[in-house]
């Protein structure tokens, strides 16, 4: 039971984290709000578009096209950066190793998250710790929206 609170509440400080990340990415169609809500329902493990399409009843090929317009991201840039931020969260706890957060994240390999990280925030896993959720969300929006310039 202990378990289950905590994880809630952290999913509650983390939302709080990243609460201006839809004016930040520029998501302000109701398809795109839903997606992003369906993202950070689901950051705790892999996630494909394909998923978050069927579970906001659309094609991938519409939610795709739709949730980019307008200046925003990518989605799947968006899931990347949900996860990273949610890696970056577990990491700031000093009872959380990079292993750790690999295995609770559903990342193939630590190097796997390391890529993402870059990605996604320019640094290292090592280096998400003291970032946080805010700095990750904060260095995505300052240059690494997308993936081809």
């Amino acid at each position: 039971l202990g378990e289950s609170v905590a994880a809630r509440s952290a999913q509650a400080v983390r939302r709080a984290a990243l609460a201006e990340a839809p004016r930040l990415l520029r998501l302000t169609d109701r398809l795109q709000l839903g997606a992003w809500e369906e993202v950070l329902r689901r950051v705790s493990r892999p996630l494909r578009t394909v998923e978050v399409a069927q579970a906001l009843r659309v094609t991938r090929e519409h939610l795709s096209r739709e949730f980019a317009a307008g200046g925003a991201p990518n989605l799947k840039r968006v899931i990347d950066l949900a996860r990273t931020a949610c890696a970056a969260d577990l990491l700031a706890n000093p009872g959380y190793s990079v292993g750790a957060v690999v295995r609770i994240l559903g990342y193939a390999s630590a190097s796997h998250l390391s890529a993402a990280s870059r990605r996604v925030a320019g640094a290292t896993a090592v280096e998400l710790r003291d970032l946080g959720p805010r700095g990750v969300l904060g260095r995505f929006v300052r240059g690494r929206t997308r993936s081809r310039i």
